[in-house]
């Protein structure tokens, strides 16, 4: 309980900062999970862990699995890889005044529900919390135009992808990922 009154309580004032930006190619995933974009054709992101390339307008192929985005939807249809193959259909919404997004999914396995929001924070970062087999927070930063930095912590249980939420069975686990977006 109090893990989720402290997010809600760090969320809010972000949300009502008045930012206007001009965002940066960047990867159609949050840390771990998808949103309802894709990769344009022939663009792709290179980096730690991404090797996702656009093979047609509205698919992309790569380490993520396959994704397919609904044209003139936000909506996309996918089947990832990592952790496992599994389907999965992913929503994006927007969500306040700040450009802010929530991508909310359901998978096959292993963890059946996800959700994930992201909210700019200044014009070179972005706030991107998400809930799968437990929770991840942090900064997507935008060191130059193609260039993206994710710097978070995820609290993850040791029973893999089992929804039995209590205090004492989640462990810190930080991340560091980073890509290249660019085009062929």
């Amino acid at each position: 309980m109090g893990i989720g009154i402290t997010l809600c309580l760090s969320i809010m004032p972000i949300l009502t900062l008045p930012i206007v930006s001009a965002w940066a190619d960047e990867p159609t995933w949050l840390f771990t999970i998808p949103k309802a974009e894709c990769l344009g054709k022939d663009q792709y992101n290179i980096g730690f862990v991404y090797a996702d390339f656009g093979i047609a307008e509205n698919l992309e192929l790569g380490i993520h699995g396959l994704k397919y985005a609904m044209p003139g939807s936000d909506f996309a249809l996918g089947v990832s890889l990592i952790p496992m193959a599994s389907p999965y259909i992913v929503a994006s919404y927007g969500v306040g005044r700040q450009k802010g997004k929530l991508h909310l999914g359901i998978k096959a396995a292993p963890y059946i529900f996800f959700a994930g929001f992201e909210t700019p924070i200044s014009n070179k970062a972005k706030f991107i919390a998400e809930f799968t087999n437990g929770m991840s927070a942090g900064v997507r930063i935008f060191p130059s135009q193609k260039w993206t930095l994710d710097v978070f912590m995820g609290f993850i249980t040791v029973e893999v992808y089992r929804y039995n939420y209590g205090f004492g069975r989640f462990y810190p686990v930080p991340g560091i990922l980073f890509a290249y977006s660019g085009k062929l």
